[in-house]
């Protein structure tokens, strides 16, 4: 019986899946070559689809369900490369694997003739590894040749819009989401303002508008989130979008090289809608707010979100507090435990809620300060709040109710002094997990693996105080307005006696109490230091004899690129943490590296030029930890005989993490017989571990996750008698285990999660008889299954993401 193809399911199917394709095909780029192939394939099939009787001969046979059913799997497929992150690039490979397959299915059924499309062979799936690996190589690499171009890959983690709340509350916000979503719609239009007190929920609102089906529908992929600071750096902003898309990175000395690279930019990608979101604009950035306007790129639209109205702009959106029933609701939520209703008096609620005026941020925060608490407590508190301001009218109004939520929080002081401690990197800016905890295990003298330090953070994170923000790493955000609140907690006395001292310098504006002329002794345990890209050395000499870390935020000077460490670090004898991290694009020359003291435990260096074996001059003795990340380390150094193992004789943990020049591994590393954690990450050009980790006898833990130049481990890895957990998830390019990982006798947990080329488990494996857990994707769990009768209480985790901070606690 024949069938005519264009009026049956399978024809209508088949050209919604055609029109999605070449939809799909203009917007999403990191797919772009398959889906072209997807296209040509389709538009091959055309003529089939139109002739009846060449239909049914190709079709001869075949279950039009089946047929049918293929093509819906293909829209399917086709609509998630949208939400594929380019950063993800396990996910990116197999879901480039996926659209090849499906063409070659969609030839096959149709019997299209097109032999390239037959096998995916090894060489095929070898060059897209390469490929990828070669893309997340540039990407990451913080600098071309001799500081000329950077080209960069997808969405860097800094403009993606960050996830929507699980739940807003109040009609107001719903009216302005309608509001604020048709201007964005329609055309005219190309600033709108959102402006609210701080802490009335701007952000929220604008993040829960991004993620619109209608607006992400509009604006796919070009829709850019950036968070402004009180100094709004135009340069690095550009610098970053052109990253975010996929462009060659220049380095932009003036603003209005900026501009010229923003209309460069926005003129390639304007052919589809642009939307440009920034978060957080202070009034002082009103002249270089003007120069992202681009009235003549049509569909380019900016949304901006401030305390402050700016006049000049035609649509401003004011977003009003939350009434007394929608207060009441959001308060409910927050202070509810566990779906436990709290027994309060509605009176004593309404009065604590009132005190807060609507405002989200403080009703939050204050809820979960009351959390689990008696009604007595409650009373208590309202009774304290009561003897401050009654009115919420301003931004100190509503700081004055933030910080007498904090005080007793739980009867545990530690929380506001981690809460404080927040405050010691920039605003707007993410706070690295392992950043906080390498400060406050040496602040607070916990345990060295920082397990309390990371159940603080969650206790912070719990009360609203600070957000969990999960990209590739793990990250710390707090809003600008508890940081403010943070300050004004750490600046409380006089200078000389505080415990933390915070200083945010522009160019060489020293405070008057701090100067060649006046050098104070000061108390301060935890100091920290940020200077902008205008500073310039010497410094002032500075007397810390009682600071344990040191916190030094900085921005390079355009022509230097380089930055000194300040000659006082060597006389602060009890120093034991010191982090130093580049907020600007490129990496900077780190100088005076000689004045690290003997006594230091901690070190964590982001995005700077420091060569790993140059470090073998140093003394540092006591040194536990070193992380470096985003890092030029690998550069040769002049000190050939100076050992990485004398320097450094009793390290605990090293971590490198981005730092894409390495290749390997300098040998003198496993001749330091302390070492218990050794995690390279995300290095892409790493291509092997020395055959002398085996002396390494202390190593418990090795993660090697994302090293996709990595085809293989030592034989000696056997040796690692200690090893607890090994890591090696998305080594694009493993092919192999050795033979001798069966000699991993205390081996508990193994992540493998992205290793498409490893498809053999060595024999050994069965004498792993103390593996609990193994991490692997759904299609290589068939490769454990027939091991479970023999390694009694194995555990197979299938898992995509591991999204928490449990990784922390290896």
């Amino acid at each position: 019986m024949s069938v005519d193809p264009v009026g049956t399911a399978v024809g209508m199917a088949f050209g919604e899946l055609f029109l999605l394709v070449k939809e799909v095909v203009q917007t999403v780029a990191v797919f772009h070559d398959q889906l072209k192939k997807i296209e040509s394939t389709l538009d091959s099939i055309v003529p089939i689809m139109k002739d009846i009787d060449e239909f049914n001969r190709r079709m001869d046979r075949k279950d039009m369900g089946q047929i049918q059913a293929l093509i819906n799997n293909g829209k399917d497929l086709v609509k998630k490369c949208s939400n594929i992150k380019a950063l993800n690039l396990y996910k990116k490979y197999m879901h480039s694997k996926k659209l090849t397959d499906f063409d070659a299915t969609l030839a096959r059924e149709f019997q299209i003739s097109m032999p390239l499309l037959s096998v995916r062979n090894t060489a095929e799936i070898l060059g897209e590894v390469k490929e990828f690996r070669e893309e997340f190589r540039v990407y990451h690499s913080g600098q071309a040749n001799n500081g000329a171009l950077q080209s960069g890959l997808g969405a860097s983690g800094n403009l993606t819009v960050p996830e929507a709340p699980d739940f807003i509350v109040g009609s107001e916000v719903e009216a302005s989401l309608r509001k604020l979503k048709g201007r964005l719609l329609e055309e005219g239009v190309s600033m709108i303002v959102v402006t609210a007190p701080g802490g009335c929920g701007k952000t929220t609102l604008i993040t829960k508008l991004c993620h619109d089906v209608d607006i992400e529908g509009k604006f796919n992929n070009n829709i850019m989130f950036i968070r402004v600071s009180k100094k709004l750096n135009l340069m690095d902003i550009v610098q970053k979008m052109m990253q975010h898309k996929n462009f060659p990175v220049p380095t932009i000395e003036t603003e209005d090289r900026a501009v010229h690279y923003l209309q460069q930019l926005l003129e390639r990608i304007g052919q589809n809608p642009v939307l440009l979101v920034l978060d957080d604009v202070w009034s002082e950035s009103k002249s270089i707010l003007d120069k992202f306007v681009f009235k003549k790129i049509k569909d380019y639209k900016i949304v901006v979100t401030s305390r402050y109205e700016f006049p000049d702009v035609s649509f401003v959106h004011h977003l009003n507090p939350l009434n007394n029933v929608e207060a009441l609701e959001l308060f409910h939520r927050s202070v509810t435990v566990d779906g436990r209703s709290m027994v309060v008096p509605d009176d004593l609620l309404k009065q604590v809620v009132n005190r807060c005026k609507g405002l989200p941020l403080a009703l939050t925060v204050v809820a979960k300060s009351l959390r689990g608490k008696d009604p007595s407590f409650w009373q208590t508190k309202l009774l304290d709040w009561s003897e401050g301001r009654t009115l919420l009218g301003s931004d100190s109004d509503i700081l004055d109710c933030l910080r007498k939520s904090l005080d007793d929080l739980d009867g545990d002081p530690s929380i506001k002094e981690r809460f404080m401690d927040l405050s010691s990197f920039p605003e707007d800016r993410k706070i690295p997990a392992t950043a906080l905890i390498d400060m406050w295990v040496e602040l607070y003298n916990l345990d060295f693996n920082g397990l309390r330090a990371v159940t603080d953070l969650h206790k912070l994170i719990y009360r609203n105080l600070a957000d969990l923000e999960v990209t590739s790493s793990h990250y710390a955000m707090q809003h600008d307005l508890l940081r403010e609140l943070a300050i004004i907690e750490c600046n409380q006395g006089e200078v000389e006696k505080r415990e933390r001292l915070i200083l945010d310098l522009t160019g060489n504006n020293f405070p008057d109490w701090w100067s060649e002329q006046k050098q104070p002794t000061l108390s301060a345990r935890l100091v920290s230091i940020s200077t902008d890209g205008t500073f310039s050395t010497p410094w002032p000499n500075l007397q810390l004899p009682e600071a344990e870390a040191l916190v030094l935020n900085f921005e390079t000077n355009i022509q230097t690129k380089t930055y000194c460490l300040p000659i006082f670090i060597e006389k602060a004898n009890k120093l034991k943490a010191l982090i130093v991290t580049n907020y600007s694009f490129f990496p900077a020359e780190l100088g005076n590296f000689h004045v690290i003291g003997f006594n230091l435990r901690r070190i964590r260096l982001e995005r700077v030029t420091v060569p790993l074996l140059s470090m073998g001059k140093l003394r540092l003795h006591n040194l536990r930890k070193i992380s470096f990340f985003m890092c030029d380390i690998s550069k040769a150094s002049t000190l050939n005989d100076a050992k990485i193992s004398d320097a450094m004789p009793n390290l605990v943990e090293l971590d490198i993490d981005y730092c894409n020049d390495l290749v390997t591994l300098p040998d003198g590393i496993c001749e330091i017989k302390p070492l218990k954690k050794l995690s390279i990450t995300n290095c892409h050009n790493f291509s092997a571990l020395p055959e002398q980790i085996g002396q390494s006898a202390s190593l418990e833990v090795v993660r090697l996750n994302s090293c996709t130049n990595l085809s293989q481990l030592p034989d000696s890895i056997g040796a690692l008698q200690k090893l607890i957990s090994l890591n090696i998830s998305d080594c694009l390019n493993l092919n192999t285990l050795p033979n001798q990982i069966g000699q991993l006798v205390n081996l508990k947990r193994m992540s493998m999660r992205g290793c498409p080329r490893l498809s053999v488990l060595p024999r050994s494996i069965v004498k792993l008889r103390n593996l609990r857990n193994v991490v692997c994707d759904k299609e290589k769990e068939v490769m454990w299954w027939p091991l479970k009768s023999s390694l009694n209480g194995l555990n197979i985790i299938v898992s995509e993401e591991e999204a928490s901070l449990d990784w922390l606690r290896d």
